[in-house]
């Protein structure tokens, strides 16, 4: 069965670099459709996946198809269409639900969030189905996804605040690790800023690896680290004075945006 991906933004690329390195999907099996075509033509070069000329042509050659187009492309996309109702259409999304899918098509519907750390098969892909699903077609979409990633099903009251912890993750820990070794530089100019980064990400990585090798929770590792008046424990109080408030700030501002696109969602419908 060829699987299609349509609109090769950076998750429509990680996806056809992810199912190809993982050997998830032979690269004649992946079919792309991408606007700018040149997008489609560099992968093409380098994995030999097939380029469609159309979207419509993905839908007619794919029994799955991931829609990567921007949020409030996919309806009106979908609505303009020819969709087989055994094409089962996964939306990568947010704001866009599992509904609202099954409103303009009349096969199963999947939604996922993917990362783009998957890119290098790690992270985790959240995902929700419809009911729609035929026991194949649930197992053959959750062996895409764990090829790739970690597949994680959750509801779709959860995915919002889950997307935060894992899609979302990678660029917000970046931005943390910047600040992290910026502030280290402002302190002694003389360490070198790009000595400072390299230090965090092979710290992170070392991090991620005993977590999960030993199965330790995040505060049996504090505790490993944390000697009793030592300077990390020092050090988690004066994060604990500002933390905890800013990533509550952090996870009410998601929720703002994620209602306003919901709202714009809502109002394709109502036009329609």
């Amino acid at each position: 069965m060829n699987i299609g991906i349509i609109g090769l933004g950076s998750i429509g690329q990680m996806l056809v670099k992810a199912f190809c390195k993982s050997a998830a999907v032979p690269p004649e099996k992946l079919v792309v459709f991408n606007r700018t075509r040149e997008k489609a033509e560099r992968l093409q070069a380098e994995y030999n996946i097939a380029i469609a000329e159309t979207a419509q042509e993905v839908c007619d050659q794919c029994g799955v198809v991931f829609v990567c187009t921007k949020p409030l492309d996919i309806l009106p996309l979908l609505r303009e269409l020819s969709v087989s109702a055994q094409t089962h259409v996964v939306s990568v999304a947010a704001g866009v639900s599992i509904a609202d899918l099954e409103g303009v098509h009349t096969g199963a519907v999947s939604k996922v969030i993917p990362t783009v750390t998957s890119q290098e098969l790690r992270g985790v892909s959240l995902y929700a189905c419809s009911q729609r699903l035929s026991d194949e077609q649930r197992e053959q979409f959750l062996g895409l996804l764990s090829s790739i990633s970690l597949a994680q099903e959750v509801s779709e009251q959860e995915i919002e605040t889950a997307t935060i912890l894992t899609s979302s993750a990678p660029g917000l820990i970046a931005g943390i690790l910047e600040s992290f070794a910026q502030a280290a530089v402002r302190k002694t100019p003389e360490l070198q800023i790009d000595l400072a980064r390299r230090m965090l990400v092979e710290t992170m990585l070392g991090t991620a690896m005993l977590l999960q090798k030993e199965q330790l929770g995040f505060d049996q590792l504090i505790e490993r680290v944390a000697t009793k008046g030592g300077i990390t424990e020092e050090g988690l109080r004066v994060l604990d004075k500002t933390l905890p408030s800013g990533f509550d700030e952090l996870f009410a501002m998601t929720e703002s945006k994620h209602d306003l696109l919901k709202q714009l969602v809502q109002k394709q419908n109502t036009v329609e």
